[in-house]
């Protein structure tokens, strides 16, 4: 059964109180500058933010593609990472780079490759920023697994 896409405009409202991003009825998000701004560990920086939203986009988005193509996933894995450096004025990001691991059927891995490109170039978060969003894919499936045990 497909999810239902609610009518557009869509809103999405957040609050910031106590250095607790809100956002009932999920749970709160503890928010701070990083340890490199004077910030703690702990506590989820707007750079942690900005690198998991871009992720997570990446990853839902793919996801109602591979739905919508009948294309069974057995484990989508991710890691992001940007670089945030001094730029004119003020510091930017010069890179964002998302890295997938993503196990499916044998013989789906190149249709695989493929939804998840699209989907990083429909991804919502990602054509918002500025900076490139570099994608890099490993797709395997159950018998190169077993193959490369």
């Amino acid at each position: 059964m497909a999810a239902k896409i609610a009518p557009f405009p869509h809103t999405y409202t957040v609050s910031l109180a106590d250095k607790q991003l809100l956002a009932p009825p999920r749970a709160p998000i503890a928010a701070g500058a990083p340890p490199q701004f004077g910030g703690v560990e702990t506590d989820w920086s707007p750079e942690e933010l900005l690198v998991a939203s871009a992720l997570e986009c990446l990853w839902t988005t793919f996801e109602a593609y591979a739905r919508r193509d009948n294309l069974p996933v057995d484990r989508f894995a991710g890691k992001g990472t940007a670089v945030l450096d001094r730029g004119p004025g003020i510091p930017v990001f010069t890179s964002l780079e998302l890295h997938v691991d993503l196990d499916v059927n044998a013989g789906d891995e190149e249709r695989a490759r493929k939804l998840l490109e699209t989907a990083e170039s429909k991804c919502i978060i990602s054509n918002v920023l500025k900076v490139r969003v570099t994608l890099d894919v490993a797709v395997r499936s159950g018998d190169s697994l077993s193959q490369s045990a």
